[in-house]
């Protein structure tokens, strides 16, 4: 879809009033036109000003000034509105998309869609506003080129028809390359990403840090060496097109007089017909400038429709039919022969989970163990929900979860996956009981780190042993009735490791939670005496599991 495509689709205000106003405003463009013409023949025959040219050139400018002004303003106000109204709609298609879907659908894409790309959809919306105006402008004062010499007008019609196919169509080739170049810049996010998120194994590896560099120096280039070769084609025709209509005017000057009476004898015809068409090249020069900005909002809006559609097609209807209930508690959650294949976007490389069959209890405590790519992440991912089984079933005390119910039955449940995300505020917990927030920040010893005010926490910058006390703090004010922890205890110090054992685990149990915990930690386990079950998991499949406690 393009641009202008998207704009008449998406936009509020009446098309036909923006398209009156842009016509009102050339009109008024070349009666300002006529009237200089008019007021400079009489000056150079000595002739008293003209009244009516006078008048006309007044209110002429006066329409001019308001028509400008609100075709400007109106589509500004409007590409802006879509814009806003294209990210909360992907922002709210991704918020109801699932896990695997968005992984697809790759973050760099996503990210692209919302800032850089709304960002040329910005760019471009005073070229819009002009774009719209100035062919409105050409054609009145082509008229008035016609009325002053058909000669000319035919002239002018012949080499501006000619250029514009010209461009057209080379503009078309370079389309693909534009969108090459915008693949690349996706690909570049990505790398970025690296850099940030993995800095301190980069810091740790030099050999890494080195691979890493060149990966993103190579695709920088490659998209460089794209967008060079792409914006220097269209400056060829930029030059191209401007000469194009130097030659018009010199057509105009030097041939068009051989073949019409009103232009020979270098009279005033010529000279209004010559003032006439620089109106029309300067219109002309800055619709060929308008174009390169104008195509990159084609691409981008091409690329935020996609996207959007992409993500409008992953999400259930089901999920709009009704609000969502979302229990308060259960009695028993049950998977039978679930089955569960991951498959690599980039690869045929994929990894499986099942068949398993497990049962959860509630108020039950449940340990995960066994060797890293065993599965048990993939597991969990599975159990919240977040992931649905290729085969088999997850029921809900005697109710199978399906994609109609499966938001109800994530409503039971808080987690802190291993590659959790800390947020600043406390989305979706309005009311938090201060009591209990100064009473949990006690408890793990963070009261003199951290705290929250106005909903929102003072700081987060803290070690990452810290940041997952605080994401556990946050699912504890959750209060919901199963809690699921990947490896929560991996960044603690063994005085707080002990301390999760020996009193978080129990508190948790007095109130009845029930806790699903992926660890490597087999000696704490081995000294736990609280009533649990340790699962053993290996290949994807469950291996061993017994009693402990």
């Amino acid at each position: 879809m393009s641009f202008i495509q998207l704009v008449t689709r998406d936009m509020h205000t009446s098309l036909r009033k923006v398209v009156f106003m842009s016509a009102l405003g050339g009109m008024s463009n070349a009666a300002i036109l006529a009237a200089i013409n008019t007021g400079a023949a009489n000056a150079d025959q000595g002739h008293k000003a003209d009244v009516w040219a006078m008048a006309v050139f007044v209110i002429a400018l006066f329409l001019f000034i308001k028509t400008q002004v609100y075709v400007t303003t109106t589509i500004t106000a409007e590409i802006e509105a879509i814009i806003h109204r294209i990210r909360t709609r992907l922002l709210d298609s991704v918020r109801r998309s699932e896990l695997l879907s968005v992984e697809r659908v790759g973050r760099a894409r996503i990210v692209a869609a919302i800032t850089s790309d709304a960002a040329v959809l910005t760019q471009a919306s005073n070229m819009l506003s002009f774009s719209i105006q100035a062919p409105v402008l050409i054609s009145f004062v082509a008229i008035y080129v016609a009325y002053l010499s058909f000669a000319a007008f035919a002239l002018s019609v012949v080499i501006v028809t000619l250029t514009g196919t010209i461009f057209h169509f080379r503009s078309r080739k370079l389309a693909a390359e534009r969108a090459t170049a915008a693949a690349q810049e996706r690909r570049l996010f990505d790398r970025v990403s690296d850099f940030l998120d993995g800095f301190k194994e980069v810091r740790l590896n030099a050999d890494r840090s080195n691979d890493l560099y060149n990966d993103a120096y190579d695709i920088s280039r490659t998209a460089a060496n794209i967008k060079i070769h792409a914006q220097a084609e269209t400056f060829k025709q930029i030059v191209s097109a401007q000469s194009y209509m130097y030659i018009l005017l010199g057509a105009v000057v030097f041939i068009a007089p051989q073949f019409s009476d009103t232009l020979g004898g270098g009279g005033a015809s010529i000279t209004k017909v010559t003032t006439a068409l620089l109106y029309v090249v300067g219109a002309c020069f800055g619709l060929v400038q308008s174009i390169p900005v104008l195509l990159n909002a084609n691409a981008a809006a091409s690329r935020m429709e996609t996207l959007d559609a992409a993500l409008q097609g992953m999400v259930s209807t089901d999920k709009e039919a009704a609000p969502i209930t979302v229990p308060k508690r259960f009695d028993k959650i049950e998977v039978r022969n679930m089955m569960f294949h991951y498959s690599d976007k980039h690869s045929a490389v994929g990894f499986q989970i099942g068949p398993i069959d497990f049962e959860l209890r509630a108020g039950e405590l449940v340990f995960l163990t066994g060797g890293n790519g065993s599965g048990k992440s993939t597991f969990l991912r599975v159990l919240s929900g977040l992931y649905a089984p290729d085969s088999g079933d997850i029921i809900l005390d005697g109710m199978r979860v399906n994609d109609s119910n499966r938001d109800a039955y994530r409503g039971l449940i808080s987690g802190i996956f291993f590659d959790y995300h800390l947020f600043k505020r406390l989305y979706g917990i309005p009311h938090a009981d201060p009591d209990d927030v100064h009473r949990l920040l006690a408890q793990f010893r963070l009261e003199d780190k951290t705290g929250i005010a106005n909903g929102e926490f003072r700081t987060l910058d803290l070690s990452g042993g810290q940041r997952r006390r605080v994401a556990l703090i946050v699912s504890l004010l959750e209060k919901r009735p199963i809690l699921l922890l990947d490896e929560w205890t991996a960044e603690q110090d063994p005085e707080f490791r002990r301390k999760f054992y020996d009193e978080l685990l129990p508190d948790l149990m007095k109130a009845g939670t029930t806790v699903v915990v992926i660890t490597h930690d087999d000696r704490y386990l081995d000294e736990l005496h609280l009533p649990a079950r340790r699962i053993k998991m290996d290949e994807g499949r469950i291996v061993d599991q017994r009693t402990v406690g």
